[in-house]
């Protein structure tokens, strides 16, 4: 038998037995019963899936979160989805269960992670003023000139310019925008891999299958290229943009976001199949 022979009756095996274990918790607490031991053996079951996935959210950003506290999410999160799992959705629960594993430890991130909060409209205001500023980096403006060049070029004050700037090096920013945390296997995680799950999650699984690819490869892009993905796929926040929202962010035609979304997926793909 081959190693991948192998790997697949084992992961058909964890499949089989998250699926009775989660039929027990959901009987259990339909009966108004304790559903702990079952609990437990989910959660033991799918340690390495959880601890995963916060290792990879673990130096994301700046936030204030150990590993423990992201793994406690994670676990928070795995409950969620076995209490409200439904195959007939035709997902896998591993697939099913990592969505809310990492939606709860970005929740967690966001909402206890960092002494200062970053909203949508003021996330927006940063992509914007990252994206002038990449523009007169070739340039090499810096400091009260490129301030000046963005305030001009963005519309917003001085004070919002230099708060967007701020934002974007104390809570949004690695070392830099290229720089990659994760594990010691290689993965690596980077701006674009935050993604708070959309209201319904039951509707949006196979979606998140179809966008699973965006996650890791988003370092195979340019700053422009990226960011258009983390809006248009609603990366950061769950919250999807149009073509013509992200033009009028950009300054562009819907034509253009939508020719720079196509050359991104296009770099992605060819970067998978090793083009």
């Amino acid at each position: 038998m081959t190693e991948l022979s192998e790997k697949s009756i084992a992961a058909d095996e964890q499949e089989q037995q998250n699926l009775r274990l989660v039929s027990e918790i959901q009987a259990k607490a339909a009966a108004g019963q304790s559903a702990q031991a079952e609990e437990t053996e989910l959660f033991e079951r799918n340690r390495g899936l959880v601890i995963h996935a916060a290792q990879k959210y673990e130096k994301l950003f700046n936030h204030t979160l150990g590993l423990d506290d992201l793994v406690n999410s994670g676990s928070i999160g795995l409950m969620t989805a076995a209490r409200s799992y439904d195959p007939a959705k035709g997902a896998k629960f591993s697939t099913y269960a990592t969505y809310w594993i990492r939606d709860s430890i970005l929740k967690e991130i966001y909402n206890t992670g960092f002494n200062i909060r970053v909203s949508n409209h003021q996330f927006e205001r940063i992509m914007k003023v990252q994206a002038i500023k990449k523009r007169y980096d070739l340039e090499h403006l810096e400091g009260e000139a490129m301030i000046d060049a963005i305030v001009r070029d963005s519309g917003l004050s001085h004070e919002e310019v230099e708060r967007c700037l701020q934002l974007d090096q104390e809570v949004l920013r690695q070392t830099s925008l290229n720089t990659k945390v994760g594990n010691d296997d290689g993965e690596a995680t980077e701006l674009g891999d935050i993604a708070v799950s959309p209201d319904n999650v039951e509707d949006q699984v196979l979606d998140e299958q179809q966008i699973q690819e965006l996650y890791d490869s988003l370092d195979q892009l340019s700053v422009e290229d990226r960011n258009t993905l983390v809006l248009r796929y609603g990366l950061f926040n769950g919250k999807r943009h149009t073509l013509r929202e992200i033009a009028e962010l950009y300054h562009v035609s819907p034509e253009a976001i939508r020719q720079r979304e196509q050359h991104a997926i296009k770099t992605i793909r060819n970067a998978m199949n090793g083009e």
